[in-house]
């Protein structure tokens, strides 16, 4: 079995929908750019914090790291990032 079939059966058909229907609302929805910047992702997140509940939020934010991931970008935590 290769790392590529690992790594798809450790994630669940589920889990890769509801990730890339996020990618999409950040994209489409919202007008993002991918690949993000962490600006861009925070603005994000604070105008859907009213409409959407945190779990959705952390769900969200989840799929664009996996994303910046799978496209061999950095995903950059708030501490990666110069003050």
């Amino acid at each position: 079995m290769t790392v590529d079939r690992y790594v798809r059966a450790a994630t669940r058909d589920n889990t890769r929908r509801s990730y890339r229907s996020a990618v999409e609302h950040f994209e489409v929805n919202w007008g993002g750019f991918s690949p993000a910047t962490a600006d861009s992702v925070a603005r994000y997140l604070v105008y859907h914090s009213e409409r959407l509940s945190a779990a959705t939020l952390k769900q969200r934010l989840a799929a664009l790291a996996r994303w910046h991931r799978d496209q061999g970008f950095p995903d950059r935590g708030p501490g990666d990032f110069p003050s």
